[in-house]
């Protein structure tokens, strides 16, 4: 949906953010960086290198009415007057340096930048780029001569090695826009930037509802099936699998059809479309209609619905289909429970 192969950075300036509460101070620059169309392109794309890897999309976000959100002002006056790139960056700046009260946040480098050509669907837009770089680099100086190489060092910055990042497009500002975020680690500076600076939720696409039926079913499996229902493990498993196989060979999801084909028996279909409703209202979200399966969801979350039996600290059996090959029983001589596996080749 989003594609930023095309996407040119068209101006930057770089401010200096301290830790306010360590007094460091802010430093906003007075111009914009100056740079050849060369070097535009490269650092650019550069810049944009870590959003290739991220799937969730987002939208700016306020409890109340998303026009009360600080980013979404700034970045609505900042695409509709172009001409007033240094105030609105020198806004955004001194937003985050406010926020920077934790004495365990480090200072660093804000890059505030104005792309263009972030191709959405089939639409060519704008966005905001905001990256906060916070540990310089060693790097070496080649110089050559007819004998040889000298060699000095300098410290410099990786432009696609920052720690925060985000891409604010210039689409739906109604919903706070259509925007991609990257963090290098999940820690504190990451929250501030998430739940303070920008104030985000997770855009409701397509990958968005895929992943909330993964969820929804796998937790209906491992959940609320062992309250209701008497199963053995390997059932469970056997379940487990089954529905995450019915995401990877179907287009869409439907709580029906997926009842239809994935649970055989009729007091379990009811339970799940009881879930299937509460689930909804607890989390927010309508799945009682069809929707599109997201492929990357579908991978994304595969690893959880990984199928193990783990037998006290011995063993872990993991089961990746056909139930009829596992049986389970008690040895009462042992006084013991023990799994029978069947199998044609030992790998």
């Amino acid at each position: 949906m989003l594609n930023l192969e095309q996407a040119t950075l068209k101006k930057l300036v770089i401010h200096r953010i301290g830790n306010k509460a360590l007094e460091d101070g802010i430093k906003i620059s007075e111009e914009e960086v100056a740079m050849s169309e060369q070097v535009f392109d490269m650092l650019g794309q550069t810049l944009l290198t870590p959003f290739f890897k991220e799937d969730l999309l987002y939208n700016l976000y306020h409890e109340s009415d998303v026009q009360m959100n600080e980013m979404h002002t700034i970045s609505k006056k900042f695409f509709e007057e172009e001409d007033e790139f240094m105030q609105y960056s020198a806004k955004i700046a001194n937003m985050l340096y406010n926020l920077m009260i934790n004495p365990k946040l480090k200072g660093g480098e804000l890059w505030v930048g104005r792309f263009s050509n972030i191709v959405i669907g089939d639409e060519a837009v704008d966005a905001l780029g905001l990256f906060f770089l916070d540990r310089k680099k060693n790097f070496i100086r080649l110089f050559g001569n007819e004998t040889g190489y000298a060699i000095e060092t300098d410290q410099g910055y990786d432009p696609s090695d920052y720690l925060n990042g985000c891409l604010i497009c210039n689409t739906e500002a109604e919903n706070g826009y259509l925007m991609r975020m990257y963090g290098k680690s999940k820690g504190a500076d990451y929250k501030l930037w998430t739940d303070e600076f920008l104030i985000l939720k997770q855009n409701e696409d397509d990958y968005f509802h895929t992943q909330m039926a993964l969820s929804m079913c796998r937790e209906f499996v491992v959940e609320k099936m062992p309250e209701e229902f008497e199963m053995q493990r390997p059932d469970q498993a056997d379940l487990l699998n089954k529905s995450y196989d019915y995401f990877k060979e179907n287009d869409s999801f439907d709580v029906k059809h997926f009842s239809d084909e994935v649970i055989d028996q009729p007091e379990v279909k009811e339970s799940f479309n009881a879930f299937s409703q509460k689930f909804g209202r607890e989390n927010g979200v309508n799945l009682q209609s069809e929707i599109p399966v997201n492929e990357k969801a579908v991978k994304k979350l595969s690893r959880v619905f990984k199928s193990v039996i783990k037998l006290d600290k011995n063993f872990h059996v993991y089961v990746h289909g056909n139930r009829q090959m596992i049986g389970r029983g008690f040895d009462p001589e042992k006084e013991m429970h023990f799994y029978q596996l069947y199998f044609k080749e030992e790998n």
